[in-house]
This record gives C-alpha cells, structure tokens and sequence, in this order.
C-alpha cells in the first residue's frame, strides 16, 4: 500500500511539472511602475514572445548570454519564425534571465522572471538597456527568419514535385500488359 501511495504521488508531481513547465515559479513583473518605459518600448516590437538567458542545457549557455530569441505572434507554438537579436560585444547583463509573453500585439507584455534567481536592479537595469536593442534589430532579424522560412518551405515543395515527378516517370516506364 505504501509504494502505490508513493508512486501515486511521484507521478502527481512529474505531471504537475510537466503542466507548469519551465515557467513554474515565475512572477510576473511586466505591470511593474519601474518597467512602465520598458513595456511603452516593447509594445512597438511585432513578436509575441522574447526570450532571454533561458537555456535548456549548459553547453548552450553562452549562445543564450548573446542572443535574445523572438518569436511573431503568428508562429507561436511553431517551430518557424523564430528569430535572434544578437546583443552587442559590451553587453554586461549576464545575471538577467526572462521570458516575455503577450497573446496579440495590442496587449502588454507578462515578463516572467524567477525573483530568487534575478535580483529586481538587474532585471530593472538589463531590461532598459535591452528595449531599444529590441525595437532596433527585432524587424530585421524576424524578416531574415521569415525569408529563411519562406526559402526552406519552397525547396521541400520542390523536392516533393520532383519525387512526385520521379515515381510517375517509374510508372509510365513500365511496358503495359
């Protein structure tokens, strides 16, 4: 009796994991007085979702120190249109960590911060530094990803027309009864 009760409850925390995510934890600071300037700046980025310092495993952490990662609001949940705003050599603000979500361009954003781990002045400091490195570079790195995007969606179509082509050849090549 006492294993199924404790296999019951593991599995009730893994799923209750699973539900949450990597977010679990996570408060919300975007409707903070101290980042009102930072959301007046981000509401002008067309994405509906930002990312930064938010890595998976740590051989990828300095690719995450350099880059903020962005998504359209038209890819959310897909894996295209994901783009990086690469930050500049001088950038000081390793210790910031977020995620920034919004359901459509009119909304403001819900910054997702884990406050244990990201003191309130760096988050403060990295993300009114980080704004306007947004607004700047966030178009053209979307346009480059949409246009890779676009580019690798139209070499599969092509390679599909010609096996499509390749398996009619093989057919017709066949003496008929």
């Amino acid at each position: 009796m006492l294993g199924v009760t404790v296999v019951a409850m593991g599995g009730g925390i893994f799923a209750a994991v699973k539900l949450l995510g990597r977010d679990a934890g996570k408060t919300d600071v975007g409707d903070l007085e101290a980042l009102a300037s930072v959301q007046a700046q981000l509401r002008t980025v067309n994405a509906c979702r930002i990312e930064y310092n938010q890595w998976s495993r740590s051989s990828q952490r300095e690719a995450y120190r350099r880059n903020v990662f962005i998504t359209h609001c038209d890819a959310v949940g897909r894996t295209s249109w994901n783009a990086k705003v690469v930050l500049p050599e001088e950038w000081s603000h390793d210790a910031l960590a977020f995620k920034a979500e919004r359901s459509s361009l009119k909304d403001d954003w819900s910054i997702l911060v884990h406050p244990e781990a990201v003191p309130f002045p760096v988050l403060v400091a990295g993300l009114k530094e980080l704004a306007p490195i947004l607004v700047r570079d966030a178009p053209a790195a979307l346009a480059k990803s949409q246009a890779e995007d676009a580019a690798a969606a139209a070499r599969y179509e092509e390679r599909q027309r010609q096996q499509e082509e390749q398996r009619r050849q093989n057919q017709e090549g066949y003496p008929s009864r």
